[in-house]
Protein backbone atom coordinates (compact mmCIF):
# COMPACT_ATOMS: atom_id res chain seq x y z
CA UNK A 1 0.00 0.00 0.00
CA UNK A 2 1.50 3.40 -1.03
CA UNK A 3 1.56 6.43 1.27
CA UNK A 4 -1.42 8.16 -0.35
CA UNK A 5 -3.56 5.02 -0.17
CA UNK A 6 -2.58 4.56 3.46
CA UNK A 7 -3.49 8.15 4.37
CA UNK A 8 -6.84 7.79 2.61
CA UNK A 9 -7.51 4.59 4.54
CA UNK A 10 -6.73 6.28 7.87
CA UNK A 11 -8.86 9.31 6.99
CA UNK A 12 -11.96 7.41 5.93
CA UNK A 13 -11.58 5.00 8.85
CA UNK A 14 -11.90 7.89 11.29
CA UNK A 15 -14.26 10.09 9.27
CA UNK A 16 -17.59 8.71 10.42
CA UNK A 17 -16.43 8.33 14.02
CA UNK A 18 -15.79 12.02 14.59
CA UNK A 19 -18.60 14.56 14.42
CA UNK A 20 -16.16 17.43 13.94
CA UNK A 21 -14.29 15.61 11.18
CA UNK A 22 -17.54 14.68 9.46
CA UNK A 23 -18.84 18.26 9.56
CA UNK A 24 -15.52 19.52 8.18
CA UNK A 25 -15.63 16.93 5.42
CA UNK A 26 -19.22 17.87 4.52
CA UNK A 27 -18.19 21.52 4.25
CA UNK A 28 -15.28 20.55 2.01
CA UNK A 29 -17.63 18.44 -0.14
CA UNK A 30 -20.01 21.37 -0.54
CA UNK A 31 -17.19 23.72 -1.62
CA UNK A 32 -15.76 21.13 -4.01
CA UNK A 33 -19.22 20.43 -5.41
CA UNK A 34 -19.83 24.09 -6.16
CA UNK A 35 -16.39 24.51 -7.70
CA UNK A 36 -16.50 21.36 -9.89
CA UNK A 37 -20.29 21.09 -10.33
CA UNK A 38 -20.09 17.42 -9.29
CA UNK A 39 -21.35 15.31 -6.38
CA UNK A 40 -19.30 13.22 -3.98
CA UNK A 41 -20.84 10.01 -5.27
CA UNK A 42 -19.91 10.81 -8.85
CA UNK A 43 -16.34 11.72 -7.83
CA UNK A 44 -15.92 8.42 -5.99
CA UNK A 45 -17.14 6.43 -8.99
CA UNK A 46 -15.20 8.49 -11.53
CA UNK A 47 -11.95 8.14 -9.60
CA UNK A 48 -12.51 4.39 -9.25
CA UNK A 49 -13.17 4.00 -12.96
CA UNK A 50 -9.96 5.91 -13.75
CA UNK A 51 -7.93 3.74 -11.35
CA UNK A 52 -9.41 0.60 -12.91
CA UNK A 53 -8.75 1.85 -16.45
CA UNK A 54 -12.40 1.72 -17.49
CA UNK A 55 -13.47 3.52 -20.65
CA UNK A 56 -16.59 3.68 -22.77
CA UNK A 57 -14.75 1.55 -25.34
CA UNK A 58 -14.08 -1.02 -22.61
CA UNK A 59 -17.81 -1.21 -21.92
CA UNK A 60 -18.56 -1.76 -25.61
CA UNK A 61 -15.93 -4.52 -25.85
CA UNK A 62 -17.47 -6.40 -22.92
CA UNK A 63 -20.94 -6.66 -24.46
CA UNK A 64 -22.05 -9.86 -26.10
CA UNK A 65 -23.27 -9.78 -29.70
CA UNK A 66 -26.88 -9.99 -28.51
CA UNK A 67 -26.35 -7.12 -26.07
CA UNK A 68 -24.67 -5.01 -28.76
CA UNK A 69 -27.62 -5.52 -31.12
CA UNK A 70 -30.02 -4.30 -28.42
CA UNK A 71 -27.81 -1.51 -27.08
CA UNK A 72 -30.55 1.08 -27.38
CA UNK A 73 -33.28 -1.10 -25.94
CA UNK A 74 -34.54 -1.10 -22.37
CA UNK A 75 -33.37 -4.69 -22.02
CA UNK A 76 -29.69 -3.84 -22.36
CA UNK A 77 -27.90 -4.77 -19.15
CA UNK A 78 -26.08 -1.96 -17.36
CA UNK A 79 -22.86 -3.93 -17.32
CA UNK A 80 -21.26 -7.30 -17.41
CA UNK A 81 -20.87 -7.90 -13.68
CA UNK A 82 -18.24 -10.60 -13.92
CA UNK A 83 -16.01 -8.56 -16.23
CA UNK A 84 -16.25 -5.47 -14.05
CA UNK A 85 -15.22 -7.52 -11.04
CA UNK A 86 -12.08 -8.42 -12.95
CA UNK A 87 -11.44 -4.70 -13.46
CA UNK A 88 -10.45 -4.48 -9.79
CA UNK A 89 -12.98 -2.10 -8.26
CA UNK A 90 -11.55 -1.74 -4.76
CA UNK A 91 -13.28 -2.66 -1.53
CA UNK A 92 -12.64 0.90 -0.39
CA UNK A 93 -14.68 2.22 -3.32
CA UNK A 94 -17.65 0.00 -2.51
CA UNK A 95 -17.46 1.02 1.13
CA UNK A 96 -17.32 4.73 0.32
CA UNK A 97 -20.29 4.43 -2.03
CA UNK A 98 -22.18 2.63 0.71
CA UNK A 99 -21.36 5.38 3.25
CA UNK A 100 -22.21 8.12 0.77
CA UNK A 101 -25.65 6.65 0.14
CA UNK A 102 -26.19 5.94 3.84
CA UNK A 103 -25.57 9.58 4.80
CA UNK A 104 -27.28 11.18 1.80
CA UNK A 105 -30.54 13.01 2.59
CA UNK A 106 -31.49 12.86 -1.09
CA UNK A 107 -31.22 9.07 -1.37
CA UNK A 108 -33.35 7.96 1.58
CA UNK A 109 -35.92 6.20 -0.59
CA UNK A 110 -33.26 4.54 -2.73
CA UNK A 111 -31.51 3.24 0.38
CA UNK A 112 -34.77 1.83 1.73
CA UNK A 113 -35.46 0.19 -1.62
CA UNK A 114 -32.00 -1.40 -1.55
CA UNK A 115 -32.82 -2.79 1.89
CA UNK A 116 -35.88 -4.60 0.53
CA UNK A 117 -35.61 -8.09 -0.90
CA UNK A 118 -37.38 -7.14 -4.11
CA UNK A 119 -35.63 -4.22 -5.72
CA UNK A 120 -34.91 -3.35 -9.33
CA UNK A 121 -31.20 -2.59 -9.25
CA UNK A 122 -31.15 -1.08 -12.73
CA UNK A 123 -33.99 1.27 -11.83
CA UNK A 124 -32.30 2.35 -8.59
CA UNK A 125 -29.07 2.97 -10.49
CA UNK A 126 -30.88 5.17 -13.01
CA UNK A 127 -32.51 7.20 -10.25
CA UNK A 128 -29.24 7.75 -8.38
CA UNK A 129 -27.44 8.71 -11.60
CA UNK A 130 -30.08 11.40 -12.15
CA UNK A 131 -30.27 12.65 -8.55
CA UNK A 132 -26.49 12.76 -8.12
CA UNK A 133 -25.83 14.61 -11.38
CA UNK A 134 -23.78 12.01 -13.21
CA UNK A 135 -22.78 13.37 -16.65
CA UNK A 136 -24.31 12.53 -20.04
CA UNK A 137 -27.84 12.74 -18.61
CA UNK A 138 -27.27 9.79 -16.33
CA UNK A 139 -26.20 7.40 -19.07
CA UNK A 140 -25.66 3.90 -17.71
CA UNK A 141 -22.93 3.20 -20.24
CA UNK A 142 -20.32 5.55 -18.81
CA UNK A 143 -17.45 4.12 -16.73
CA UNK A 144 -18.62 5.95 -13.58
CA UNK A 145 -22.14 4.51 -13.99
CA UNK A 146 -20.71 1.02 -14.35
CA UNK A 147 -18.79 1.45 -11.11
CA UNK A 148 -21.92 2.71 -9.33
CA UNK A 149 -23.96 -0.27 -10.52
CA UNK A 150 -21.27 -2.69 -9.40
CA UNK A 151 -21.11 -1.08 -5.95
CA UNK A 152 -24.90 -1.13 -5.62
CA UNK A 153 -24.83 -4.85 -6.40
CA UNK A 154 -22.45 -5.44 -3.50
CA UNK A 155 -24.50 -3.25 -1.18
CA UNK A 156 -27.73 -5.02 -2.12
CA UNK A 157 -26.10 -8.39 -1.47
CA UNK A 158 -25.13 -7.25 2.04
CA UNK A 159 -28.76 -6.34 2.73
CA UNK A 160 -29.86 -9.74 1.42
CA UNK A 161 -27.47 -11.41 3.84
CA UNK A 162 -28.88 -9.34 6.71
CA UNK A 163 -32.38 -10.58 5.83
CA UNK A 164 -31.15 -14.17 5.67
CA UNK A 165 -29.36 -13.96 9.02
CA UNK A 166 -32.29 -12.21 10.70
CA UNK A 167 -34.69 -14.85 9.42
CA UNK A 168 -32.49 -17.60 10.84
CA UNK A 169 -32.18 -15.78 14.17
CA UNK A 170 -35.98 -15.64 14.58
CA UNK A 171 -36.43 -19.27 13.56
CA UNK A 172 -37.12 -21.04 16.84
CA UNK A 173 -35.55 -24.39 17.60
CA UNK A 174 -38.32 -26.95 17.15
CA UNK A 175 -37.87 -30.29 18.88
CA UNK A 176 -40.41 -31.76 16.47
CA UNK A 177 -38.32 -30.74 13.48
CA UNK A 178 -36.05 -33.63 12.51
CA UNK A 179 -33.52 -31.34 10.83
CA UNK A 180 -33.22 -29.22 13.96
CA UNK A 181 -32.73 -32.26 16.14
CA UNK A 182 -30.21 -33.73 13.74
CA UNK A 183 -28.13 -30.56 13.78
CA UNK A 184 -28.17 -30.43 17.59
CA UNK A 185 -26.94 -34.01 17.84
CA UNK A 186 -24.30 -33.22 15.22
CA UNK A 187 -22.96 -30.50 17.52
CA UNK A 188 -22.51 -33.06 20.30
CA UNK A 189 -20.71 -35.49 17.99
CA UNK A 190 -18.39 -32.74 16.75
CA UNK A 191 -17.45 -31.50 20.20
CA UNK A 192 -17.55 -34.78 22.13
CA UNK A 193 -16.52 -37.50 19.62
CA UNK A 194 -15.26 -39.82 22.36
CA UNK A 195 -18.36 -39.71 24.54
CA UNK A 196 -21.71 -41.23 23.63
CA UNK A 197 -24.74 -39.10 24.41
CA UNK A 198 -26.97 -41.19 26.66
CA UNK A 199 -30.18 -39.45 25.70
CA UNK A 200 -31.61 -36.40 24.02
CA UNK A 201 -32.46 -34.93 27.42
CA UNK A 202 -29.37 -35.32 29.57
CA UNK A 203 -27.17 -33.51 32.05
CA UNK A 204 -24.33 -34.31 29.65
CA UNK A 205 -25.25 -31.22 27.64
CA UNK A 206 -23.81 -29.09 30.43
CA UNK A 207 -20.38 -30.47 29.52
CA UNK A 208 -20.39 -28.37 26.37
CA UNK A 209 -21.85 -25.33 28.07
CA UNK A 210 -25.62 -25.61 27.94
CA UNK A 211 -27.55 -24.67 31.06
CA UNK A 212 -29.61 -27.81 31.56
CA UNK A 213 -30.86 -31.11 30.20
CA UNK A 214 -32.51 -29.59 27.13
CA UNK A 215 -30.24 -27.32 25.00
CA UNK A 216 -33.26 -26.17 23.01
CA UNK A 217 -34.15 -23.71 25.75
CA UNK A 218 -30.82 -21.93 25.39
CA UNK A 219 -31.46 -21.02 21.75
CA UNK A 220 -34.47 -18.82 22.48
CA UNK A 221 -32.52 -15.59 22.09
CA UNK A 222 -30.84 -16.32 18.74
CA UNK A 223 -32.95 -19.14 17.36
CA UNK A 224 -31.42 -21.59 14.93
CA UNK A 225 -28.67 -19.12 14.07
CA UNK A 226 -27.01 -19.80 17.42
CA UNK A 227 -26.88 -23.51 16.62
CA UNK A 228 -25.76 -22.87 13.03
CA UNK A 229 -22.82 -20.83 14.30
CA UNK A 230 -21.70 -23.42 16.83
CA UNK A 231 -21.90 -26.28 14.33
CA UNK A 232 -20.03 -24.31 11.67
CA UNK A 233 -17.26 -23.48 14.13
CA UNK A 234 -16.92 -27.05 15.43
CA UNK A 235 -16.98 -28.49 11.91
CA UNK A 236 -14.66 -26.08 10.13
CA UNK A 237 -12.24 -25.27 12.96
CA UNK A 238 -12.25 -28.39 15.13
CA UNK A 239 -8.83 -27.76 16.67
CA UNK A 240 -9.77 -24.26 17.76
CA UNK A 241 -13.23 -25.36 18.96
CA UNK A 242 -11.83 -28.20 21.06
CA UNK A 243 -9.15 -25.93 22.53
CA UNK A 244 -11.76 -23.35 23.48
CA UNK A 245 -14.03 -26.04 24.95
CA UNK A 246 -11.16 -27.48 26.98
CA UNK A 247 -10.20 -24.03 28.20
CA UNK A 248 -13.79 -23.20 29.17
CA UNK A 249 -14.05 -26.28 31.40
CA UNK A 250 -11.09 -25.44 33.62
CA UNK A 251 -12.19 -24.90 37.20
CA UNK A 252 -10.04 -21.79 37.59
CA UNK A 253 -11.85 -19.83 34.88
CA UNK A 254 -14.95 -21.82 33.97
CA UNK A 255 -17.46 -20.37 31.52
CA UNK A 256 -20.19 -22.22 29.58
CA UNK A 257 -18.94 -22.85 26.03
CA UNK A 258 -22.31 -23.00 24.24
CA UNK A 259 -23.85 -20.11 26.18
CA UNK A 260 -20.82 -17.95 25.45
CA UNK A 261 -21.16 -18.89 21.79
CA UNK A 262 -24.79 -17.77 21.70
CA UNK A 263 -23.78 -14.44 23.26
CA UNK A 264 -21.17 -14.08 20.54
CA UNK A 265 -23.83 -14.81 17.91
CA UNK A 266 -25.92 -11.98 19.34
CA UNK A 267 -22.94 -9.61 19.08
CA UNK A 268 -22.11 -10.74 15.53
CA UNK A 269 -25.70 -10.08 14.45
CA UNK A 270 -25.58 -6.64 16.06
CA UNK A 271 -22.55 -5.69 13.95
CA UNK A 272 -24.42 -6.87 10.85
CA UNK A 273 -27.63 -4.99 11.67
CA UNK A 274 -25.79 -1.77 12.48
CA UNK A 275 -23.71 -2.07 9.29
CA UNK A 276 -20.44 -2.10 11.20
CA UNK A 277 -19.59 -5.30 9.34
CA UNK A 278 -19.91 -3.74 5.89
CA UNK A 279 -16.22 -3.45 4.99
CA UNK A 280 -15.64 -7.04 6.07
CA UNK A 281 -18.51 -8.23 3.86
CA UNK A 282 -17.41 -6.16 0.88
CA UNK A 283 -13.93 -7.65 1.21
CA UNK A 284 -14.83 -11.31 1.64
CA UNK A 285 -18.36 -11.54 0.23
CA UNK A 286 -21.88 -11.19 1.59
CA UNK A 287 -22.63 -14.86 2.13
CA UNK A 288 -23.80 -16.84 5.12
CA UNK A 289 -20.52 -18.76 5.24
CA UNK A 290 -18.56 -15.50 5.43
CA UNK A 291 -20.79 -14.39 8.31
CA UNK A 292 -20.02 -17.72 10.02
CA UNK A 293 -16.30 -17.09 9.45
CA UNK A 294 -16.65 -13.83 11.36
CA UNK A 295 -18.37 -15.69 14.20
CA UNK A 296 -15.51 -18.20 14.34
CA UNK A 297 -12.98 -15.40 14.51
CA UNK A 298 -14.94 -13.83 17.38
CA UNK A 299 -15.22 -17.05 19.38
CA UNK A 300 -11.55 -17.92 18.97
CA UNK A 301 -10.47 -14.36 19.76
CA UNK A 302 -12.69 -14.06 22.81
CA UNK A 303 -11.12 -17.17 24.29
CA UNK A 304 -7.66 -15.66 23.78
CA UNK A 305 -8.85 -12.41 25.33
CA UNK A 306 -10.33 -14.23 28.33
CA UNK A 307 -7.21 -16.27 29.07
CA UNK A 308 -5.05 -13.15 28.70
CA UNK A 309 -6.47 -12.05 32.05
CA UNK A 310 -5.15 -13.28 35.38
CA UNK A 311 -6.94 -16.64 35.69
CA UNK A 312 -6.60 -16.65 39.45
CA UNK A 313 -8.69 -13.52 39.84
CA UNK A 314 -11.50 -13.83 37.27
CA UNK A 315 -14.70 -15.89 37.51
CA UNK A 316 -17.87 -16.27 35.48
CA UNK A 317 -19.15 -13.23 37.40
CA UNK A 318 -16.64 -11.15 35.44
CA UNK A 319 -18.01 -12.33 32.09
CA UNK A 320 -20.12 -9.26 31.30
CA UNK A 321 -17.32 -6.81 32.06
CA UNK A 322 -14.74 -8.75 30.05
CA UNK A 323 -17.13 -9.40 27.18
CA UNK A 324 -17.97 -5.68 26.93
CA UNK A 325 -14.26 -4.88 26.78
CA UNK A 326 -13.85 -7.48 24.07
CA UNK A 327 -16.73 -6.04 22.03
CA UNK A 328 -15.18 -2.58 22.15
CA UNK A 329 -11.90 -4.04 20.90
CA UNK A 330 -13.66 -5.79 18.02
CA UNK A 331 -15.50 -2.63 16.97
CA UNK A 332 -12.14 -0.86 16.82
CA UNK A 333 -10.68 -3.72 14.77
CA UNK A 334 -13.58 -3.36 12.34
CA UNK A 335 -12.91 0.36 12.07
CA UNK A 336 -9.23 -0.32 11.45
CA UNK A 337 -10.08 -2.87 8.72
CA UNK A 338 -8.11 -5.61 10.42
CA UNK A 339 -8.16 -9.03 8.79
CA UNK A 340 -10.73 -10.99 10.83
CA UNK A 341 -10.75 -14.58 9.60
CA UNK A 342 -9.19 -17.67 11.12
CA UNK A 343 -8.45 -19.20 7.71
CA UNK A 344 -5.53 -17.24 6.25
CA UNK A 345 -6.17 -18.79 2.82
CA UNK A 346 -9.21 -16.54 2.48
CA UNK A 347 -6.98 -13.47 2.66
CA UNK A 348 -4.64 -15.09 0.14
CA UNK A 349 -7.61 -15.73 -2.16
CA UNK A 350 -8.69 -12.09 -1.94
CA UNK A 351 -5.19 -10.91 -2.84
CA UNK A 352 -5.07 -13.39 -5.74
CA UNK A 353 -8.40 -12.18 -7.12
CA UNK A 354 -7.18 -8.58 -7.00
CA UNK A 355 -4.03 -9.35 -9.01
CA UNK A 356 -5.51 -11.63 -11.66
Amino acid sequence: MDVIAFLKLVFFTQLYQSRLLLLTYKFWKAVLGIYTNTTELFRICANASDEAGLTADWYQSELTEEETDSIDSDRTPLLNRGSLRDASISVETVFRVDRSILYSSRLVMERRTLESLRCDLDEITQTILYKKNFPENGSTKTPSAMVLHYCLTQIRDSYKLAHEINDRAITKFDSNNKQHEKKLLELWDLLMPDERLEGRYSEQWTKIGFQGKDPATDFRGMGMLGLDDLVYYAKNYPESAHDVLKSSRRNSSWRPFATVGINITFFAVQTLRTRQLQYFLFKYGSTKDIYHEFFCYLFHSFNEFWISHDQSTITIMDFEKIFNQFKRNIIQELLNRKSMVLDSSKDMFIQYEKTK
